[in-house]
């Protein structure tokens, strides 16, 4: 084992074994290095101000795998603390990690951030970014060349998908002119997954007559799993 991988890993089973008090692990979340940063993640006992929770939510990005999943981990029991306050203003930074490249991590964002599909500022916000992700999304994969490897498409389209995941949730807070030419271009990808999930948000404009066009397509689509998601939703 590498020297410093070892002794990060005994400095991480140390740290396991004491009871880390609230300040420090807030002081480890400020200031830690990668161990102490995840095992403070992993044992903090609560968020009790909105200083508190900037310094927790700025270890969900831009920063090691490890600490960003043991934050994520613990987004769905902090976010709903004092009604959902402390982290209500962080769209931007839940819309990046909404799309993080450990799908893992994506998941529990997501599912964590659902809390707030009520909360019209916020979701405006973090639709919009999404929105965004997507378009951005589309204009680098109409750049790619027959040439261009594989892992430069499903780049993107993962950013599609965890994007479309989290829009399915917050689409009541987009334009639905723009949601509508996005859905058009994604049940043009060969991707099934990435079709999958513009027909789960399909599925709830089903009595929209904006969308009726998409619906029917989406529903005849090529793929049974395309077409049986909108099965379910009859």
């Amino acid at each position: 084992m590498n020297c410093n991988l070892e002794e990060n890993f005994n400095h991480a089973l140390n740290l396991c074994s004491k009871n880390l008090s609230h300040n420090e692990c807030i002081e480890f979340l400020k200031n830690g290095n990668v161990a102490e940063k995840q095992i403070a993640a992993l044992l903090i006992d609560t968020i009790e101000t909105k200083k508190e929770a900037e310094i927790f939510i700025s270890n969900l990005t831009g920063c090691d795998g490890k600490i960003r999943e043991a934050v994520a981990s613990r987004l769905a029991e902090f976010i709903p603390i004092e009604n959902g306050i402390f982290f209500d203003s962080n769209y931007d930074t839940f819309a990046d990690a909404s799309i993080d490249i450990n799908a893992n991590i994506s998941r529990l964002v997501i599912d964590a951030v659902e809390f707030y599909k009520d909360n019209t500022d916020f979701g405006k916000h973090y639709a919009n970014k999404l929105i965004n992700f997507i378009q951005e999304g589309f204009i680098e994969i109409s750049k790619i060349k027959f040439r261009d490897k594989k892992y430069i498409l499903n780049k993107q389209l993962f950013k599609i998908y965890w994007a479309l995941e989290g829009l399915k949730i917050f689409s009541k807070y987009t334009d639905e002119k723009i949601l509508y030419e996005i859905l058009s271009k994604v049940l043009e990808l060969n991707e099934y997954t990435v079709r999958e999930k513009a027909a789960q948000i399909l599925a709830i404009y089903k009595n929209s007559d904006l969308f009726k066009t998409l619906y029917e397509k989406a529903k005849n689509d090529s793929n049974y799993y395309v077409r049986e998601t909108l099965v379910r939703n009859l």
